[in-house]
């Protein structure tokens, strides 16, 4: 593959709501683009993104997948990742080294939560976002339906580019709204130009006018120009385009058919029309030796720095050390510095990763996204740069997880294998945790959620043949003083001789301390009670807590 310099690559990540397509478009770009001579299907389990055989037999996406498609002189770095919630670490890391997304949104299914979830995380990560509504081809498919729900929610922002053309209840083509013209379909992806047809008149006329409410949004000089009634020319809608899809400022809303490769090659378009390249973000890090903050900027004529972003562990083929190049120049047969662990490892080969397939390259420059392979000192979020210019980036943030089982071996003698397959597992996974309760005397397997868990144990069985056993875990209940109280007890006996007498008053409140169990005091005055009786009574009052 060809070396790519920083302002011919984007990084582009696929969000959305599960089962709403992103696998599916990502396999149509890759057959429109020629990597594939056939297109997969999840269902036939033979995409490039799910290859993994929890995801072929589930038929849902569980790790984040790194796709590499060129087209015309540019690079695109797809990340698809998951849409189920339990999977959200993977998604999370994918963000930290995306400099745009594209939201996919199923035309059958509509707007879904994973749809807003997608749309929160932009906003939180600050990236760019496209709309890309597929499943044209559906016969329920209502792109109407979606534009409204989108506009309802996000505003003024929302820009149809697209209004589909359907003719015989099927998806032939669609009307450039920006431009205003019709465009047909002839072989998958590829299209003529054509009539826009007259039933198609009402909604492109409601769908221009949204597109230049976005556009009027952009500037005072284009609001004042909107209001006076005067028309913006051509160059001044797609000028404004440009300029304000990367900023978040305008939203993008396409169409097409991930099943039939429909409507990719426009997506591939606007990618690089509108999605910036790496050098016109920021990154800043900080340098160990001084301890100053430093801006990169995925800038090559600078030192060699780069953040890992995903660790993936096979039992056959070793591990792989995901990461993005921040700034400078990485070549195969270099010494790289990992500054959070103070460590030296020598770089024999470098890859970029196309699913389970491994390219060897020689060089990779800034803003780039590469693999290396047996880095044995190395872990998700940590930093690789040169020893004479150490730097460390933020590290990868990930939801904490809250799902937990009790688990424990099946077969005796198999602790260590399941504690090495474990530590593995959450090499990859940042959102899986093993927590020893001492005072329960259990182990405990956290994750997101339950699905999460359940995928964790299968793999364990699987893919490094160990079994556990899951059940609930035993739940310490506690509790504690609400309000003051007071008792009274009395102790009486006569057994001859001198008798006992004792009458004790016990006041029991919050203290307010959750951390400490209890404070124990004492309220005798002028020798009436010896002190040794103390401790006793405390001993007690402990044994009885």
């Amino acid at each position: 593959m060809n070396v790519y310099t920083s302002e011919k690559i984007r990084n582009v990540v696929l969000l959305g709501h599960g089962s709403c397509g992103k696998t599916t478009l990502v396999e149509a770009m890759a057959y429109t683009t020629g990597i594939l001579k056939r297109q997969g299907r999840v269902e036939e389990g033979n995409t490039i993104s799910d290859y993994d055989k929890e995801e072929q037999k589930r038929l849902f996406s569980i790790s984040t997948t790194v796709v590499p498609i060129c087209y015309e002189d540019i690079k695109i770095n797809f990340l698809d990742t998951p849409g189920y919630f339990d999977f959200v670490g993977e998604v999370e890391e994918a963000l930290a080294v995306a400099d745009a997304a594209v939201i996919v949104v199923s035309a059958k299914a509509g707007v879904e939560v994973g749809t807003m979830k997608a749309w929160d995380f932009c906003e939180k990560y600050q990236l760019p976002r496209i709309f890309f509504v597929t499943d044209m081809d559906d016969d329920n498919a209502s792109f109407r339906k979606v534009t409204e729900k989108l506009t309802e929610l996000y505003g003024k922002k929302i820009a149809p580019f697209h209004i589909p053309i359907r003719e015989n209840e099927k998806f032939v083509g669609f009307v450039n709204v920006v431009k205003m013209g019709g465009r047909r379909f002839t072989t998958g992806s590829e299209y003529v130009e054509c009539e826009i047809p007259e039933y198609s008149m009402a909604n492109l006329s409601e769908a221009r006018e949204i597109l230049l409410e976005a556009v009027a949004e952009t500037s005072e000089e284009l609001m004042e120009k909107y209001f006076a009634g005067e028309e913006f020319t051509q160059q001044e809608i797609s000028q404004a385009l440009r300029n304000n899809v990367i900023d978040g400022s305008v939203v993008p809303v396409m169409c097409g058919s991930g099943l039939n490769a429909q409507g990719t090659t426009m997506l591939l378009q606007a990618i690089e029309k509108y999605f910036p390249s790496p050098e016109k973000t920021s990154i800043k890090g900080k340098n160990v030796k001084t301890g100053e903050e430093v801006t990169v900027d995925y800038d090559d004529k600078k030192p060699f720095s780069a953040r890992v972003f995903k660790t993936i562990v096979d039992p056959f083929i070793g591990k792989f050390s995901l990461f993005k190049v921040c700034s400078g120049v990485i070549k195969s047969d270099s010494t790289i510095y990992n500054a959070n662990k103070d460590t030296e490892e020598k770089v024999s080969r470098l890859y970029m990763l196309r699913g389970k397939d491994q390219i060897e390259v020689n060089e990779l420059h800034a803003g780039d996204i590469g693999a290396l392979g047996k880095l044995s000192n190395t872990a998700t979020g940590d930093t690789l740069s040169t020893k004479a210019n150490p730097i460390i980036y933020d590290p990868i943030t990930v939801s904490t997880p809250y799902a937990y089982v009790r688990f424990k071996t099946k077969n005796k003698g198999d602790d260590d294998k399941v504690s090495q397959a474990l530590a593995k597992l959450m090499d990859e996974d940042l959102t899986l945790k093993v927590v020893n309760d001492k005072e329960n005397r259990q182990t405990l397997l956290y994750g997101i959620g339950y699905q999460q868990i359940e995928v964790a144990v299968s793999k364990l069985l699987n893919k490094y043949k160990v079994d556990i056993e899951t059940m609930k875990p035993r739940i310490p209940y506690r509790e504690t003083l609400r309000k003051k109280v007071r008792v009274q007890g009395k102790h009486k006996k006569q057994s001859g001789g001198h008798g006992q007498y004792g009458d004790v008053h016990i006041e029991f409140e919050p203290s307010g301390d959750l951390e400490q169990a209890y404070v124990f005091e004492e309220k005798i005055f002028g020798g009436a009670v010896t002190k040794n009786y103390f401790p006793a009574v405390e001993r007690v009052l402990l044994k009885a807590y």
